[in-house]
């Protein structure tokens, strides 16, 4: 009778180590995961509504003459566009000239939309105007867009794309639809 106590011991606390070294092997498994890959914790990428001369639609991208193009992030009920890092600010990967904060423009409905170049309509815009929000207007070279997006003819639709960084470290990103007159 003795010897199935001691067995019954032996079995339980054999049992009990197994469990306990399954658990820690869980537990660091589960730590040693996420210290391995920290993207794990890298924020979404926030879409953002992005206006390209605003006030006007479609927005005119015309290839003669020189200065400056006007894109605004449009700010919004989710956006703070003051939490928006300006250095990181890129379109077509130029950096803007200079930037200043106003309201300009009220987003359109459809910002989020995912364009592959295919089907573009002119009217993927709006010419509302303020809206109480304030925005970030940057503006950048006419001659440097001009030259990222390379040969163009008269009435081509095309997308500037834009991104940026947001305070929280997520990735900001954001398009409009341009139409090129010559």
């Amino acid at each position: 009778m003795k010897s199935q106590v001691g067995t019954k011991k032996h079995l339980v606390l054999s049992l009990s180590f197994f469990v306990v070294a399954l658990t820690t092997l869980v537990i660091l498994g589960s730590v040693s995961w996420s210290a391995d890959y920290p993207t794990s914790s890298v924020p979404p990428t926030i879409i953002v509504p992005v206006d390209v001369k605003p006030g006007y639609c479609p927005s005119p991208l015309e290839v003669y003459g020189s200065g400056d193009v006007s894109v605004a992030i449009l700010g919004t009920q989710e956006l703070n566009v003051t939490e928006i890092v300006r250095d990181s600010v890129r379109l077509q990967e130029i950096p803007p000239l200079r930037s200043e904060l106003r309201d300009v423009a009220k987003p359109f409905r459809l910002y989020k939309w995912q364009i592959s170049g295919k089907k573009l309509k002119e009217d993927y815009c709006t010419d509302e105007g303020p809206d109480g929000k304030v925005d970030l207007v940057l503006y950048f070279s006419k001659k440097e867009i001009l030259k990222a997006v390379g040969s163009t003819t008269s009435g081509d639709l095309l997308v500037l794309r834009l991104t940026a960084r947001h305070s929280s470290g997520a990735p900001v990103t954001g398009q409009d639809v341009v139409l090129i007159q010559k």
